[in-house]
C-alpha cells in the first residue's frame, strides 16, 4: 500500500472534498478529482489500533490532548515502517498534495532566505526616504496592510489612553509599555512601504503565529508583547493574549479585550516593579473608570471558556478551532506522534552535530508530516494546522518550509487565506530579538 499512497500523494489532480467517503460514480468526476486508495480503509477497518491513513481509527473527543489520545507503541512502529521507503525518497519539506500544482512550478513557492540575509533583504526593500501615514482610525486601511481588522475595543482603548493627560506613548511608557503595529497608524507613525509584505512582518515576533497580532510591547530589550488572537482572519478576535518570545512560543490568554489585558499586566507590574507602582495604579484607575462608563468588561479570559470549541490545545497552548462534525469525526484527527515526542525530536535536531544525524532525525519526523498531509486531503484540516504550528514553534530553520506548506494548505481550504499570506511573509523575513520593527533596519 505504500506505493499506492506514494502515487496518490504525487497525483497532481484536485483532491475530492469528500475523500474516501466520496459517493460519486460519474467517471468524469473520478478523472478530474483524486481519491485516497480504497483498499486502505478496508485493510484497517477491523484493526483495533490507530491508523493515520484512515478516519476509522479509534479517535476520541476532539479536545485537549489526554492519555487516551496516545497511540500504541505497536502502531507507531508500524506507521514508521510503512513510511520508511517514502521518507528516504521524499525531503522533509515536501509540499502537501492539496497544495501542489500540475506543473510542480517551484517559482511560486515563497522564498525562505537564510537567517543571516534577512535583515539585509528587508533593508533593501525599504524606501530611501521614509514617509508616514497621517493619523487615522481607518479600519479598512488596517485590514489592507495587516490583513485583519481591529475590534472596537482597540480604538476605545486608544481613546482612553489619549485622555490620561499625556500623549499615548508617554502614558504607556510610564508603565514600561509602548504601542506597536496597528496602533502606529493611530499615532501617525506607521511608515508607507512599497512592499506590502513588510507590514505582515512589522512587529511580528519570532514565535507569533498568523492568528496572533501584537499591538503593545514592553519597552527596551524585552520581547514581552500583548496582542489579539483570532481563529479566523475575517472574524473578531477570540481573546487578547501575551507572549515573551525570548522565553518561548507559549501564548497566554489574558482577557476578553485589550482593556482587561492591560489591566492584568498593570496588576502584575505593580507587584513586581516598585518604581512604576504609582504609575500603574493611576493608569489602572483611569482604565477602570473609562471601562465602567462605557460598559466595557475587564474580565480575564480562561481556557475553560475555549476548551469546548477546540479540537486540540496545540503547541503554543492557545488551541486550534476548526469546523468539526462530531458525528462523522470530520475536520480533525490526532497527529501520529504526541507533543512530548515531537519536542524530543525537535530538541535532538537542534543539538545534532552532523548532517547525517540531522538527516536521520528529519527522516523520523517525515511520517508525521506525510500523515498530516493525508489528513488534510481527507478534510481533516485541523491536523494540517496542528502539525504546521508544531513545526513553526520548533524554531528550526530546516522545518520552516514544511511548516509553511502545511499551514498554507490548511488555511486555503478553510478560507483563511490571509493567515497563509501572513505565514509566508513571516517565514520569509523571520527574525529573533526585541525590536522586529522594519524601521529598526533603516
Amino acid at each position: 500500500m505504500a506505493d499506492e499512497w506514494k502515487e496518490y500523494i504525487n497525483d497532481s489532480r484536485t483532491v475530492c472534498k469528500y475523500g474516501a467517503k466520496c459517493y460519486q460514480k460519474n467517471p468524469e468526476h473520478h478523472q478530474k478529482f483524486k481519491h485516497p486508495p480504497q483498499n486502505t480503509r478496508k485493510d484497517h477497518r477491523n484493526k483495533r489500533r490507530f491508523s493515520p491513513y484512515t478516519r476509522d481509527s479509534p479517535r476520541h473527543s476532539p479536545h485537549p490532548r489526554g492519555k487516551d489520545e496516545s497511540s500504541s507503541a505497536e502502531s507507531k512502529e508500524k506507521a514508521a515502517n510503512d513510511e520508511s521507503t517514502d521518507s528516504k525518497e521524499k525531503p522533509v519539506n515536501d509540499e502537501p498534495a492539496a497544495n501542489r500544482n500540475d506543473n510542480n512550478d517551484k517559482s511560486e513557492e515563497p522564498e525562505v532566505p537564510k537567517s543571516e540575509n534577512v535583515e539585509l533583504k528587508i533593508k533593501e526593500l525599504l524606501p530611501e526616504n521614509i514617509t508616514f501615514y497621517d493619523k487615522s482610525t481607518d479600519n479598512s486601511l488596517i485590514k489592507e496592510l495587516f490583513l485583519v481588522e481591529m475590534p472596537e475595543d482597540f480604538f476605545k482603548f486608544f481613546e482612553c489612553i489619549s485622555g490620561c493627560g499625556k500623549s499615548v506613548e508617554a502614558t504607556l511608557g510610564s508603565v514600561n509599555l509602548m504601542p506597536i503595529g496597528p496602533y502606529e497608524l493611530l499615532l501617525g507613525k506607521l511608515p508607507k512601504l512599497d512592499n506590502k509584505e513588510l507590514y505582515l512582518t512589522h512587529w511580528r515576533f519570532f514565535y507569533d503565529p498568523p492568528e496572533f497580532q501584537a499591538v503593545i510591547k514592553k519597552k527596551n530589550n524585552s520581547e514581552y508583547h500583548i496582542g489579539y488572537f483570532r481563529d479566523d482572519p475575517e472574524q473578531k478576535p477570540v481573546f487578547v493574549a501575551s507572549n515573551d518570545s525570548e522565553k518561548g512560543y507559549h501564548i497566554t490568554p489574558m482577557a476578553v479585550n485589550i482593556f482587561g489585558a492591560v489591566y492584568v499586566y498593570l496588576q502584575n507590574e505593580k507587584k513586581h516593579s516598585p518604581f512604576t507602582a504609582m504609575s500603574c495604579q493611576k493608569l489602572m484607575d483611569n482604565i477602570k473608570t473609562y471601562a465602567e462608563k462605557n460598559n466595557i468588561s475587564l474580565e480575564e479570559y480562561s481556557m475553560k471558556q475555549r476548551s469546548p470549541h477546540m479540537v486540540t490545545r496545540s503547541f503554543h497552548g492557545a488551541g486550534i478551532v476548526v469546523p468539526y462534525d462530531k458525528k462523522t469525526q470530520l475536520g480533525y484527527r490526532h497527529l501520529v506522534e504526541t507533543d512530548a515526542n515531537l519536542k524530543k525530536l525537535f530538541t535532538s535536531l537542534e543539538k545534532a552535530n552532523s548532517q547525517n544525524e540531522k538527516d536521520k532525525l528529519l527522516s523520523d519526523l517525515q511520517p508525521v508530516i506525510t500523515y498530516a498531509s493525508i489528513a488534510v486531503d481527507e478534510c481533516d484540516f485541523g491536523t494540517g494546522i496542528e502539525v504546521g504550528i508544531a513545526l513553526f514553534c520548533s524554531g528550526i530553520k530546516e522545518l520552516e518550509s514544511s511548516a509553511m506548506n502545511s499551514l498554507t494548505a490548511a488555511y486555503s481550504v478553510l478560507n483563511r487565506s490571509s493567515f497563509g499570506e501572513i505565514i509566508k511573509a513571516h517565514l520569509k523575513y523571520r527574525r529573533r530579538g526585541p525590536n522586529v520593527s522594519v524601521l529598526h533596519l533603516k
